[in-house]
């Protein structure tokens, strides 16, 4: 956001103090131990910015921007109805699944808000059953449709009733609050959907599996990328091979551009491993696969051709 978006000039998207203070999730740097917040949220290649956006708003280490609470509450509240609309979607389980394990959940089986959500889903999919000639995978969809809108619907309303209420708590330096959804009516339905999406979505032996193939990709692009990125900033290196030169020109110029800036002080190491970090997380999903293929058989072929050079880059 500030550095990679725009060439002309150092401020990258040129974004507010207050937009890119909001982003902070976790107003910790990846160096420091903080008691209420488990995750770093920043690296030390941001240490300067961060500092300087905490010290325009007031801010500091430990503390939240209020509109953070807003930002992680729609990340709630989307991941956990969306997910679970795509996991019936999937046919991984069907929408009188969710609505049992909804009605049987210790968190939602006396909460009122999700006994409104529940009900009206309900309705809408007795009123398509009795109406409609539709198939069983279309019956899901259309029901999961409906569930999204009332689930959505009534969590962002206890959200923003959380936050009215809690706005003299989340404006204090000493603010102990964690998020905004466990402050609100809407606590119970959201960890129900998550517990839902977690047992009937994430580990399901379907999505483990894609999960390795991911995994088996990245590290495998990873190890590739590394030949040409190993040694450059550390040691000054020129390429012992081809495929090395070959495969450092494949990562974005943005990336190198930063990478390579005689003003970026970081340590040599440090700014290896950033490049490699960038050049991965930087690319979707289909041409990561596309790259890794591409580059695999080059790859295979230079370490039969050269052996030796590639295993001292490794």
């Amino acid at each position: 956001m500030t550095k990679l978006q725009i060439l002309n000039d150092s401020y990258g998207l040129n974004l507010t103090y207050a937009t890119l203070a909001s982003m902070i999730k976790y107003p910790r740097s990846s160096l420091t131990a903080s008691a209420l917040w488990s995750k770093p949220g920043f690296f030390c290649s941001e240490e300067e910015v961060v500092r300087d956006i905490w010290q325009k708003t007031g801010l500091r280490e430990g503390v939240r921007h209020p509109f953070t609470y807003i930002m992680e509450a729609c990340d709630d509240i989307a991941y956990s109805v969306l997910d679970a609309e795509d996991i019936v979607k999937k046919g991984l389980a069907s929408f009188y699944d969710l609505i049992d394990f909804l009605s049987c959940h210790e968190a939602t089986k006396d909460d009122p808000l999700a006994g409104q959500v529940i009900g009206n889903s309900k309705r809408e999919n007795e009123d398509y059953r009795r109406n409609y000639t539709l198939s069983s995978p279309e019956l899901n969809d259309m029901s999961m449709q409906m569930f999204r809108v009332y689930a959505i619907a009534e969590l962002v309303d206890t959200v923003v009733q959380a936050f009215q209420e809690k706005l003299p708590e989340l404006l204090s330096a000493n603010c102990q609050i964690k998020d905004l959804i466990g402050c609100s009516r809407g606590k119970g339905l959201c960890k129900a959907l998550k517990d839902f999406d977690r047992s009937r979505g994430y580990r399901h032996s379907s999505v483990l599996k894609l999960e390795l193939e991911g995994s088996n990709y990245i590290k495998g692009l990873m190890d590739m990328l590394w030949v040409g990125i190993r040694g450059r900033a550390t040691e000054g290196n020129e390429w012992d091979t081809p495929f090395g030169r070959y495969v450092y020109g494949r990562i974005s110029e943005n990336y190198r551009r930063i990478f390579e800036d005689k003003e970026n002080s970081l340590p040599g190491h440090y700014k290896e491993v950033q490049l490699l970090a960038d050049a991965i997380s930087g690319m979707t999903d289909t041409y990561l696969i596309r790259l890794h293929d591409e580059l695999k058989s080059l790859y295979e072929y230079e370490s039969r051709s050269q052996p030796s050079a590639l295993k001292a880059q490794n």
